[in-house]
């Protein structure tokens, strides 16, 4: 599927899998959610090349000399994080020795989006609910995000208390999940419901 969607990536798995440096928001203390946790071992298992995980709120990640590796953010939207803390993780790994190749955010890839589009559908969403984000590019993103999914978008800190049907916009559980679970039909995190979980997997699977 990846080297269809993605030309940036033709050619690139006649050598056999790349090790992955999979950059994600963390919890405190570097602590990464058990359900992408889980994930990534498995996917480490099924590719059968290293996958290393960076939390955005940990140490930099110590890795074998010289790898060949490809970035991937598995973040959501456009924010700060996407935009500084990414290419500064990408041009410490180059400073180092590291040959890295870095993907676009996660949010970015139209598979994601057409898999969230049919995900709004089929559970009757109303409305998306994401991170408070500030203005500029990320507003641009959630402009064109709405009218990818064909949905609204809200902001959390701006949500009705009696909003329901709602489609977190949040991989793994957080304190915005938190809050919307005590709505009705509304609080899974994306990596709860299995179909996104089997999703995002064969999709990480694919790539070179």
């Amino acid at each position: 599927m990846a080297l269809q969607w993605w030309p940036l990536l033709q050619g690139q798995a006649a050598a056999g899998p790349w090790p992955l440096l999979v950059v994600v928001h963390g919890h405190g203390g570097g602590a990464v959610p058990a359900v992408l946790q889980s994930l990534l071992d498995e996917l480490a298992q099924a590719r059968g090349a290293a996958v290393w995980v960076q939390a955005l709120t940990a140490e930099p990640v110590e890795l074998p000399p010289r790898q060949k590796l490809l970035l991937v953010p598995l973040l959501l939207t456009p924010g700060s994080h996407v935009r500084v803390d990414v290419p500064a993780i990408r041009q410490r790994l180059r400073g180092l020795g590291h040959h890295v190749m870095a993907l676009p955010f996660l949010g970015a890839w139209q598979p994601w989006l057409q898999h969230l589009r049919q995900l709004g559908c089929e559970a009757e969403r109303q409305v998306v609910v994401h991170h408070p984000l500030r203005p500029g590019i990320a507003d641009r993103y959630l402009h064109v995000l709405s009218q990818e999914l064909g949905l609204p978008l809200r902001s959390a800190d701006t949500c009705d208390a009696e909003l329901d049907r709602v489609l977190p916009l949040a991989l793994a559980p957080n304190r915005m999940t938190a809050h919307l679970s005590a709505q009705q039909e509304g609080g899974l995190a994306l990596l709860e419901q299995p179909a996104t979980r089997q999703f995002l997997f064969e999709l990480l699977l694919d790539l070179p």
